[in-house]
């Protein structure tokens, strides 16, 4: 499996590639900039079957519609955020997603090639997913390198994260953790080295 990761937009928030075969990839987050998104697609020679959404915050989702024209691939989003997507996002108006699919978490899915586990991780947005492909966890915005996501936004809990990232820690130490701001790390390291999950 490949991995290709590309930061774009004022908040450098990560999107992600991930393929089997070229002839068939698939498009994680979709915030700021779907015409460079896209443009990446194209030199990586990727034809991006699906788009997959973590949660309903706009630099993770404000691009979504557009790309699902510019790349003509479904589109996956959490159903417990679509409240959050109003069409404007920190003054900046975007086309409101028409997802292909609603997820809730505790689905197997089965895209380009790739068995996708998706996790419910609410607690920086009440749908917010986390999505598993083999030893792979992209974690959105709720475990990063050495943080966690915050929960002063609305539709933020703490507790409910907690929760959460309880979850997740019990994942294989050596699960390699994507996260949608800032750089890789592992779940092992998170739990060692991470100073919001201490005890866990």
């Amino acid at each position: 499996m490949e991995i290709r990761s590309a930061t774009f937009g004022p908040f450098a928030t990560n999107c992600y590639f991930v393929w089997q075969d070229p002839g068939d990839a698939l498009l994680i987050d979709a915030g700021y900039m779907p015409e460079a998104i896209a443009a990446k697609a194209h030199a990586l020679n990727l034809n991006v079957s699906a788009l997959l959404i973590t949660h309903g915050h706009g630099d993770h989702m404000l691009g979504a519609e557009r790309l699902r024209s510019l790349l003509a691939c479904e589109l996956y989003f959490p159903e417990a955020d679509l409240p959050l997507a109003t069409g404007e996002f920190l003054g900046e108006t975007y086309p409101v997603p028409k997802p292909d699919r609603l997820l809730r978490g505790g689905e197997h899915l089965s895209l380009g090639g790739l068995a996708v586990e998706v996790l419910a991780v609410p607690g920086h947005t009440p749908g917010h997913l986390a999505l598993r492909i083999g030893e792979d966890l992209f974690s959105g915005d709720c475990l990063f390198y050495d943080s966690i996501g915050r929960t002063d936004l609305p539709g933020g809990d703490p507790e409910t994260l907690y929760r959460s990232l309880a979850s997740l820690c019990a994942l294989p130490a050596e699960t390699r953790v994507h996260p949608g701001h800032g750089p890789g790390t592992t779940i092992g390291r998170e739990r060692i080295g991470n100073p919001f999950l201490t005890g866990f």
